[in-house]
């Protein structure tokens, strides 16, 4: 099951050097394998305490791997998930390029394991349908 959300602000966000907007993906356009990507977020910084979460936003480059890549028989990649090699950060973005690709779902804590990420373009469809109904 994926969960993604838009959120409609209350107020208008002023853009300058740490806060810009990002480009979606196209719809169903799916990230090359051996892609160098990035993925930023807070999340924990020590393999063995899943509580002792980062003081400063960080961020990691993780590369993009083949579709049927996995290394794991319970991982599986397929239209909805797309699966790289990083560790964390559940719910933070996954950006190649100028692109927000994907949100981090889920990984293994080992060091090898590839991590899960749902991929962005599969709901640019839902997405624009959501924004065009709150623009009412």
């Amino acid at each position: 099951m994926f969960i993604i959300l838009v959120a409609q602000l209350a107020e208008t966000v002023k853009l300058n050097k740490w806060v810009k907007t990002i480009l979606l993906p196209r719809t169903n356009k799916g990230v090359k394998p051996g892609t160098k990507c990035s993925v930023a977020g807070w999340g924990s910084t020590s393999r063995q305490s899943k509580s002792a979460p980062a003081t400063t936003l960080r961020e990691v480059n993780v590369k993009v791997l083949a579709e049927d890549v996995s290394g794991n028989d319970s991982l599986s990649c397929s239209p909805s998930v797309a699966c790289f090699i990083s560790q964390g950060d559940s719910g933070g973005p996954l950006v190649c390029g100028e692109r927000a690709q994907g949100i981090v779902s889920w990984g293994s804590r080992k060091r090898a394991s590839p991590g899960v990420y749902t991929r962005v373009s599969t709901f640019i469809p839902w997405i624009e349908a959501t924004m065009k109904k709150l623009e009412r």
